[in-house]
């Protein structure tokens, strides 16, 4: 009895995996990691849900509002990048 409750547990869990291994996959799949920390609208922490691609790289943003403020005119905003791990 013991076995098929295992059974059953794994069977559950293969959907949510699956799901999680295809988001990822999604988020780095194009454009790849994000060049900034910081939000380059309101220089918080980023999130990478929120993201542009641009021709210098992924930007990300710390929320939609930003990231919409971001594509309505680019040139206002500064993007740093991230410092190199040392």
């Amino acid at each position: 009895m013991r076995l098929r409750t295992q059974t059953n547990a794994m069977k559950a869990l293969l959907p949510a995996l699956f799901l999680a291994i295809v988001s990822v996959t999604a988020v780095f799949a194009k454009g790849g990691p994000a060049i900034n920390d910081k939000c380059p609208v309101d220089g918080k922490a980023v999130r990478i849900i929120y993201r542009v691609f641009t021709d210098k790289g992924t930007v990300a943003f710390c929320c939609v509002d930003c990231m919409d403020t971001y594509q309505k005119n680019p040139a206002r905003y500064t993007v740093t990048p991230k410092t190199p791990d040392k």
